[in-house]
């Protein structure tokens, strides 16, 4: 396969999200190239919504000149505050592309002069080239890497991720990173890939080797998502590879093809999804390792919302994925994190209440919290 890449030039570099990303912590996105050469086969990036080129695994669009763009950005902004910046998305931010073009390590130079954290999402120990940068933005304010791992097996991953490294390159990586200092290390065991990658013991090989690698935490989903070309494409590696499981993915998404195009659920169903939760949440506490990151606190007037607000959002991942009720707590967590002022400032004018979703009892329990909180105290340790 014969990668070509296209360099154009982009207005803009930087997305900034309406309200903070729950499973990540990030406000802000950059993605430095459009495709990518992992060429995964479960990858979400193949969906119209992106408006991709349709081989995009093999034409790669580097924009340029994207350290100017960020510069140029971050120094005129007057609205902006730093807070986590998220590079991945669309494309690998350490796929192949960045041995050549570099981008990736130019916008990080740049956020560590504007002191925002950062927070890289990776399938490649390439990461590792640059550990300085990363270190010493994790020691003047906070970063975190973490490795796409969906399995252990090297030959079920060459299906699942044809152009990526191998999982024992990423597991190594991770080990190099944690010596590195001042980064938060992890893994993102999403997808759960459902009927290759989700047995007992698949499960727990991906927790156990990301606990002896050094992990900080794992992060998991209830399963892969589906929608429109990528499920297309999903599909035809699937019935080429593994034709005896399509009809049993066709039964857990609750779906068809019409007139070739994809119907059915965007994730599998609700009871498959909290059966894979279960069991995660077993073991990580059979192998003490957190299932949620730690949260970036900045040392504003946000410091107090951001602790209030990991606390609830935290809860309201635990309840969903037990099939609870949890909308409110998750939403009253996300309203918190974007106020303008200090909740410490709302609940001295008895004002909470004025807040979406804070009700009689979230009010309680803000106020409770806030008494707890000592001058200079970041946030309790994740789940």
């Amino acid at each position: 396969m014969v990668i070509r890449y296209e360099e154009k030039d982009f207005k803009s570099i930087l997305n900034k999200h309406k309200f903070i990303d729950s499973w990540f912590w990030c406000r802000y996105g950059i993605n430095v190239y459009q495709g990518c050469e992992h060429a995964c086969t479960y990858c979400d990036s193949r969906s119209h919504r992106y408006h991709l080129h349709p081989e995009f695994d093999q034409v790669i669009v580097v924009k340029n000149n994207v350290a100017e763009m960020l510069d140029n950005r971050l120094s005129r902004a007057r609205t902006l505050l730093p807070d986590v910046v998220v590079m991945s998305g669309m494309s690998d931010p350490y796929h192949p592309a960045e041995k050549k073009f570099e981008s990736t390590k130019k916008c990080l130079e740049i956020l560590e002069k504007h002191r925002y954290p950062v927070h890289i999402i990776t399938k490649s120990p390439l990461v590792t080239r640059d550990k300085n940068i990363l270190a010493r933005i994790g020691k003047n304010n906070w970063c975190s890497v973490s490795f796409t791992i969906t399995t252990t097996d090297q030959s079920l991953a060459k299906f699942l991720e044809p152009g990526a490294p191998p999982p024992k390159a990423r597991l190594k990586a991770i080990t190099e990173l944690k010596k590195a200092g001042d980064i938060h290390v992890g893994v993102t065991f999403i997808p759960i890939v459902p009927f290759l990658a989700d047995s007992d013991e698949a499960l727990e090989s991906v927790t156990r080797a990301a606990k002896e690698a050094g992990a900080d935490y794992i992060l998991f989903g209830g399963g892969m998502t589906m929608r429109d070309a990528q499920a297309k494409w999903y599909f035809k590696r699937l019935g080429e590879q593994y034709p005896e499981l399509v009809e049993k993915y066709l039964e857990l998404f609750q779906a068809e093809f019409i007139n070739g195009e994809y119907k059915g659920r965007y994730v599998p169903v609700r009871k498959y999804a909290k059966k894979l939760y279960r069991k995660m949440f077993e073991l990580c506490e059979k192998y003490d390792i957190k299932y949620r990151m730690k949260r970036y606190i900045p040392d504003d007037y946000r410091k107090d919302n951001y602790i209030v607000a990991e606390e609830f959002v935290n809860e309201a991942y635990v309840q969903q994925s037990s099939g609870k009720p949890y909308s409110n707590i998750f939403w009253a967590g996300q309203n918190i994190t974007n106020l303008k002022e200090s909740i410490r400032a709302v609940a001295h004018r008895g004002e909470l209440r004025q807040i979406r979703n804070v009700d009689e009892e979230i009010e309680i329990r803000i106020i409770n919290r806030l008494d707890t909180i000592k001058e200079g105290q970041m946030t309790l340790d994740s789940c």
